[in-house]
């Protein structure tokens, strides 16, 4: 297929929300969306668009974790220097807590009642983190303990049995939390440099897979791993070689070469189809791909002025976070017929252009 070139992206967005600055943070699911912005806003919609609550948490958000668990704060963030506990129902700040150094991750044990947070100490002087911190955190913000190491954390995963932390360097491995101890658990000679749940990846090439207590390795490239995500049953791996897997029972299916390494991996649906969307992440915009999930096969391929920063999809729904702070929310059904369109040969007349803007203004 040939390359298509957006006038500008949000012409093919189903709706678009927008932030004050870059978004850095962001989260959809069933029934809402969350994002967090580099100043330090956030806000909150549901899932149909409309504006449930805003905050200002004062500094870079960089990841929020969400928890059934409690009634009071349930929504928990790292912002720059601090752990912030929100209430996600009106947004207001419970507390907050300071950490030494930045905070890097944040999730949530279920099963001990606890907030589980990494944090990072970068030497100017060396160029390289010099030390890392975990800190546990009851749900009303309550520290329990910290946990001192060398190393920095990369990875942060927990499930219904353990929280994991993949290291870099010097140790390497997965720092496992349970309750209140702490287990280092070797595995490549080669540091963690990326996850998605609990699927990590090393700058060697592998990928190590933590299931029920016990980790299996797999080699993947010969380049460091730069990102991963799922889509049902399989692993989409990009590294450093530029190259992106797709990978099921242990295989890999196919393989997609792209002219610059793919630092944001997405699996999306169609009405008919499963879909992967990939993208590059610089400062001077984005590369951006959709691929047929079936056989790697490209559907379309684009630059973007603008550089995405963050995604996040759920089922038919993918959401980019740009460096504008707009949140262009695409649908893939309504994507995947302009997209046809346009290969057709046909514009998109004035009339149907300021219709779709009307339907834009509208889900503002």
């Amino acid at each position: 297929m040939a390359k298509i070139e957006f006038e500008d992206l949000s012409e093919w967005a189903w709706a678009i929300r927008e932030l004050p600055s870059s978004i850095e943070a962001l989260y959809t699911d069933q029934n809402l969306i969350l994002a967090g912005d580099k100043e330090g806003n956030i806000a909150c919609w549901s899932s149909d668009g409309e504006l449930i609550w805003k905050q200002s948490v004062g500094s870079r958000v960089e990841n929020f974790v969400l928890t059934k668990s409690s009634e009071n704060a349930n929504l928990f963030l790292v912002s720059g220097l601090e752990i912030c506990g929100l209430n996600s129902l009106t947004g207001d700040i419970v507390w907050k807590a300071e950490l030494e150094g930045i905070s890097d991750w944040v999730t949530v044990d279920e099963k001990y009642q606890q907030v589980i947070v990494t944090s990072s100490v970068f030497d100017i002087e060396y160029h390289d983190f010099i030390e890392g911190s975990c800190w546990r955190f009851s749900f009303d913000g309550e520290l329990l303990d910290s946990y001192k190491m060398d190393e920095k954390a990369w990875h942060l995963y927990s499930d219904e049995e353990n929280v994991i932390l993949g290291l870099g360097r010097p140790r390497n491995g997965i720092l496992r939390v349970k309750k209140d101890k702490y287990e280092h658990l070797e595995l490549e000679d080669s540091p963690i440099c990326c996850g998605y749940k609990n699927i990590l990846g090393h700058s060697n090439g592998v990928i190590s897979i933590f299931s029920k207590g016990k980790v299996k390795s797999q080699k993947i490239s010969d380049s460091a791993i730069s990102a991963i995500n799922v889509q049902d049953n399989s692993i989409l791996i990009s590294d450093q070689s530029k190259k992106l897997f797709y990978r099921d029972k242990g295989d890999t299916l196919w393989e997609y070469q792209a002219p610059e390494i793919l630092s944001l991996l997405n699996g999306v649906k169609s009405t008919e189809l499963n879909l992967t969307f990939t993208s590059t992440r610089t400062d001077n915009g984005s590369k951006l791909f959709l691929l047929n999930s079936e056989n790697g096969n490209l559907i379309f391929n684009s630059d973007s002025e603008n550089s995405i920063r963050t995604t996040s999809s759920n089922e038919n729904m993918l959401l980019l976070g740009m460096d504008t702070g707009k949140i262009l929310i695409l649908e893939m059904d309504l994507l995947l017929r302009r997209l046809n369109q346009k290969n057709d040969g046909g514009e998109i007349d004035e009339s149907r252009k300021k219709m779709l803007e009307k339907l834009r203004k509208l889900r503002k």
